[in-house]
């Protein structure tokens, strides 16, 4: 095989390995679970039951430490109220969700999440930093607890300058408005779980998170970059092998 027909192989092997860092990275094959309204996620340790108020479909469900943790967790027919608006949402499936009540039975009544690309075009770029935006609603029937977890960015609960949590609790038509302040019946970790414990009839959780305005400095750039780092290095590879094929072959010519 001649030098530049192997040098055209490689080069042609080393592209293809970058596009598929690029484009297959996240590619999962996984099929979609559906489930209705009366499907319940119980918690039996917990004395609590998890319902939806809509069907919907996740990718895989699993009760663990007494939290249900969903991957690609997406509902059906959304829609909700901005600026006084009701509109229809079509919502990012959820990744990584997990949920857990105890003492208590709630319904879940909205539940969405937003890139950034979305929410500039619903909001018509009303928001000056581009956010991912997240929203659950739910009706809740006895005086226990909640838990709800994004599965947002590692900042988000760890830098208050990058997020805002609203939350909601038991309104009614003389304080639709009223937001409760975190510590009046709900807080926050810096996993960014939050935890609602004054809930008696129903609450609203709106977390919207502004992360990816930053880069992680804590991080070396080979880990914050990781995909532009491989993609370098595939590059220079590429580059490297030539030269020495390059060098290989101009020898070969010279010699008697």
């Amino acid at each position: 095989m001649s030098t530049k027909k192997t040098l055209l192989n490689i080069t042609m092997i080393c592209i293809a390995a970058i596009f598929i860092l690029w484009f297959n990275a996240d590619a999962q094959a996984e099929t979609p679970t559906s489930f209705t309204h009366e499907t319940p996620f119980s918690i039996p340790d917990y004395n609590s039951t998890i319902y939806f108020a809509s069907n919907g479909s996740y990718t895989q469900a699993k009760l663990e430490n007494n939290t249900w943790i969903f991957r690609n967790l997406q509902i059906s027919n959304i829609s909700a109220s901005f600026f006084g608006d009701q509109r229809p949402i079509i919502s990012t499936p959820i990744e990584s969700m997990r949920i857990s009540a105890k003492n208590c039975t709630i319904t879940i009544t909205l539940l969405y999440k937003l890139n950034e690309e979305q929410s500039e075009k619903l909001f018509n770029n009303n928001y000056f930093l581009r956010q991912q935006w997240t929203s659950v609603r739910y009706n809740v029937t006895g005086l226990g607890t909640q838990t709800f977890n994004f599965g947002l960015s590692p900042s988000f609960g760890q830098n208050p300058l990058v997020s805002n949590v609203r939350v909601q609790l038991n309104w009614d038509l003389t304080n639709q408005s009223y937001v409760n302040p975190q510590r009046e019946g709900w807080t926050i970790l810096d996993d960014g779980t939050v935890t609602v414990t004054a809930a008696k009839t129903q609450a609203l959780i709106t977390c919207r998170d502004y992360s990816s305005q930053l880069i992680d400095e804590d991080l070396p750039f080979y880990q914050s970059h990781s995909v532009l780092t491989l993609s370098l290095s595939l590059v220079a590879g590429i580059v490297l092998i030539g030269i020495a094929l390059r060098v290989k072959s101009t020898r070969s010519e010279r010699k008697p």
